[in-house]
């Protein structure tokens, strides 16, 4: 790849990020497809995982190797599905660099990184009368916030002590 490496030293970040572990997993469920739609069979979208393997963890102690599970076994296909209903699309189009930014691994995948930058003195509203970012903004509120918190084992934010996750956990500060 860059040469760049990661946390691990290791410079193959992106193995498991959009194929899981080994490639293996990609080819046999493309020959289950393949059987399957041969047959005339169909194939159900598979469940969201849930996140267990960082149950006993928070976000901050969890290893580099148990932050990039949580990512890619919870994180990904839960929000995958959520972007996936919200937009109205046949199959989900989201991978870690939706988030994480075109850059992800020269970065080592911190956040903020990739997404729009946000104003704080005017963060979209769920009464906008602009009806995309009035939507947009419902939809981040009370689905995307709300998910990450919880598949994060974070702590909710508090408008009283301005702590916990929120917007600029994963989008840069902007504006003027």
């Amino acid at each position: 790849m860059s040469g760049a490496r990661n946390a691990r030293g290791s410079e193959n970040v992106l193995e498991s990020c959009d194929t899981m572990r080994d490639g293996r997993s990609d080819l046999w469920a493309t020959c289950v497809f393949v059987g399957l739609a041969a047959c005339g069979g169909t194939v159900a979208p598979r469940a969201p995982l849930a996140p267990a393997a960082h149950e006993a963890q928070s976000w901050p102690t969890l290893s580099w190797e148990g932050r990039h599970d949580l990512m890619t076994l919870a994180v990904l296909p839960n929000m995958s599905r959520a972007w996936q209903e919200h937009d109205g699309a046949a199959d989900p189009t989201m991978t870690c660099r939706t988030c994480h930014g075109a850059n992800a691994e020269a970065v080592d995948y911190r956040m903020p990184n990739g997404l729009p930058p946000l104003d704080l003195a005017h963060l979209p509203s769920a009464t906008s009368r602009d009806p995309r970012e009035a939507r947009m903004a419902k939809f981040m509120f009370d689905v995307v916030v709300p998910k990450m918190t919880d598949l994060l084992d974070a702590t909710p934010y508090d408008p009283a002590t301005r702590r916990g996750f929120y917007c600029f956990d994963c989008h840069p500060k902007g504006g003027t």
